[in-house]
């Protein structure tokens, strides 16, 4: 019985050093598609989906070879998934191990500050500061600290986004105050405070499709002097055990009796269900959609 032990974690440690191997190499050759891609045109937010559509079909083989399972139903729905986290996660690890990708994302974001600078007007302010003094709301500070921040008083900025956050009453609602974050981050990195940024970039994390906020914080840990260590680690969505061609058909039928005999799930019950497998379908083609 040891000895099975022995032999079974073995190859778990070979498998996961097989998977670190390609992901290595498949970031690698994504980097150098960047690289290509950037000596011949401007880079444009297409760049890296059309290099992972070209260089995934090389790594295909070993993403499946990978994964250890010998349901085959549940390994192609495994594959899924692999390919998805491979979709998201490299868009930020790229950051961090391909300068010329890092370098893109880093001066396109500059730019857009610069340009929000230059067509920013002090005169606005006037005009901002008589709707604080007529309703101060939430908007109206919000409102004001974005001309702030875009006129490059980020004092100024910093204090209405907090007295936005002090008078909205759904301030505990990290969704109802994204905007107002999002905005607290940068002027937090516009300051180099690194550390306060990346706090609030995972604060407002709502996961998998969230590359937004999962690009920004990349980009500020990196300037922070982060590495790729330092991304947190997402809980990894597994295939339910027995998910399989047979197991469907089962519970289809099952369904199928319970509806004859007038049995119903309750409405909240069947309403949830319909929502995730909705969820999970979209999220799937959303990410093969490159």
């Amino acid at each position: 019985m040891k000895q099975i032990h022995i032999i079974f974690f073995l190859l778990l440690s070979l498998n996961f050093t097989y998977s670190q191997t390609y992901k290595s190499a498949f970031r690698a050759a994504i980097c150098q598609c960047v690289e290509d891609e950037s000596l011949k045109r401007n880079l444009t937010p297409n760049a890296y989906k059309k290099c992972y559509t070209e260089i995934l079909p090389t790594y295909a083989n070993q993403i499946d070879a990978a994964i250890v399972e010998e349901d085959l139903s549940r390994k192609y729905y495994l594959g899924q998934l692999a390919r998805k986290d491979l979709i998201v996660a490299f868009q930020y690890e790229l950051i961090y191990s391909c300068a010329v990708y890092y370098d893109y994302l880093d001066r396109t974001r500059t730019r857009e500050i610069l340009i929000a600078r230059e067509r920013a007007k002090e005169s606005d302010l006037e005009s901002n500061n008589q709707k604080v003094a007529m309703s101060p709301n939430a908007y109206a500070y919000f409102h004001r600290a974005q001309l702030h921040f875009n006129l490059g008083n980020l004092k100024e900025a910093e204090a209405d986004i907090h007295k936005s956050l002090e008078v909205n009453p759904n301030a505990s609602n990290t969704q109802s105050t994204r905007h107002e974050l999002l905005l607290l981050a940068c002027v937090y990195e516009e300051q180099k405070q690194y550390t306060k940024a990346i706090a609030i970039y995972d604060k407002i994390y709502m996961g998998d499709y969230d590359s937004q906020v999962a690009t920004l914080r990349a980009l500020a840990d990196k300037k922070a002097g982060g590495s790729m260590s330092s991304i947190p680690k997402a809980v990894t969505e597994a295939a339910p055990q027995g998910y399989n061609a047979s197991e469907r058909r089962k519970r289809s039928t099952s369904q199928n009796t319970r509806a004859k005999r007038g049995e119903r799930k309750p409405a909240v019950q069947k309403e949830e269900s319909k929502t995730k497998q909705k969820s999970d379908s979209a999220s799937l083609k959303k990410l093969f959609k490159l």
